[in-house]
């Protein structure tokens, strides 16, 4: 970062008057009485970062806390603050964190400090502590579930996992699973999750000739969480796909294109530490090409309000809408304008009884009946979005 003050900020122009821009021996000195008045809040009302965050271009979804000390960059060597005439002090060292969707309270920064007397180089190091308050314990997660549980297996510790006891045979009673397992542990259920009014808006031009074809994958973190499923019946396991819209900036996806998703049998405490991911593709009708990521969009599973102390309602609902965010940024690079946004509603049903009501309404409503699946990955997912 590099503060840019002006000299209406330090010299005092008359109000409106536009002043002339300072020349770089003006503007180090400007931002070095800035420094010795102590006035961050000026110099930091010129940062760089904090624009290039507040535009989406950065660090989207990222907390900084907040600064209280010079610049620390560019320095000389010295256990003193000198800064070098030919470079402008910066905040060019930061300390910034991002929490995982739904979890931003469990972490907060309780101290930010520079450390002027380190003279190892043309940089002061800054420092920063948190306190952390942890969520359910996820251990085990990915080999129990590939295992099945198995007691030979190495993932099948009885610890607290997302998972809970896996049975490799079926359980009795279990009529609605038509996989290869069941869950025979009582504390596991296999929730449904129903999307409904998923619509993508203002979305940025993809193709050559303007515009976008999208359509949406939908994922889940952590990734072996979801089957997909329409009704009680298990379909090809990985990312459910809703069908392209065709040249349209703006589109909604009819339920019935929507699959119906069935999560792997989680132990309902782990449940409102787990999100739901989805992603917005631009199809590409190039032979041979390939279909472009525009961005996504990362929802918890628990309803609004939801703390550590209190039990999850048989069912609720989680209301989205939000920027797309493809690695760091919520903007397009090139053009400058926002990826577009996602929203929708996610009806969740968690107890036996509300997951037998929440099936019968869907295949009362034909929701997911036209849906398809297609096969990635997780390893490729992450790759692609970075978000997991």
């Amino acid at each position: 970062t590099r503060p840019r003050c002006s000299r209406a900020a330090t010299e005092g122009a008359a109000a409106g008057e536009e002043a002339p821009f300072p020349t770089d021996e003006e503007h180090h000195g400007q931002v070095l009485r800035l420094v010795e008045q102590g006035d961050w809040g000026e110099l930091l009302g010129a940062d760089q970062l904090a624009a290039s965050r507040a535009a989406g271009e950065a660090f989207v979804g990222f907390e900084e806390g907040p600064i209280a000390f010079a610049p620390t960059f560019k320095v000389e060597r010295s256990s003193e603050l000198v800064y070098q005439q030919k470079r402008i002090p910066s905040y060019c060292d930061r300390v910034l964190w991002k929490s995982a969707a739904g979890l931003r309270g469990a972490v907060s920064q309780t101290s930010l400090a520079a450390l002027p007397r380190v003279s190892t180089s043309d940089h002061k190091p800054v420092v920063a502590t948190f306190s952390l308050t942890p969520s359910e314990a996820l251990r085990g997660t990915m080999q129990e579930v590939r295992s099945g549980g198995s007691r030979g297996s190495r993932g099948s510790s009885r610890k607290s996992s997302l998972f809970g006891n896996v049975s490799s045979s079926f359980a009795a009673g279990s009529a609605s699973f038509t996989g290869s397992r069941a869950y025979a542990s009582l504390d596991v259920v296999r929730p449904t999750v129903r999307i409904r009014g998923l619509s993508a808006s203002e979305l940025v031009d993809m193709d050559y000739t303007g515009g976008c074809d999208p359509y949406c994958v939908v994922s889940a973190n952590p990734y072996e969480l979801l089957y997909c499923a329409a009704h009680e019946h298990v379909l090809k396991k990985g990312e459910a796909a809703a069908s392209t819209v065709k040249h349209g900036q703006d589109c909604t996806w009819p339920d019935d294109e929507v699959p119906l998703l069935r999560l792997r049998g989680v132990r309902t405490a782990a449940l409102p530490h787990t999100t739901l991911l989805l992603a917005v593709l631009d199809k590409d009708n190039v032979i041979l090409g390939k279909d472009d990521p525009v961005g996504v969009v990362q929802v918890p599973l628990r309803p609004v309000g939801w703390s550590q102390d209190s039990d999850l309602p048989p069912s609720f609902e989680v209301e989205f809408d939000e920027p797309l965010v493809q690695g760091m940024a919520s903007t397009d690079l090139k053009s400058g304008r926002p990826l577009g946004r996602l929203r929708g509603t996610l009806s969740i049903a968690t107890t036996a009884e509300a997951i037998e009501e929440a099936l019968a309404e869907a295949r009362a409503d034909g929701a997911g009946e036209k849906a398809r699946t297609v096969k990635l990955g997780a390893s490729a997912f992450e790759r692609r979005w970075r978000c997991c």
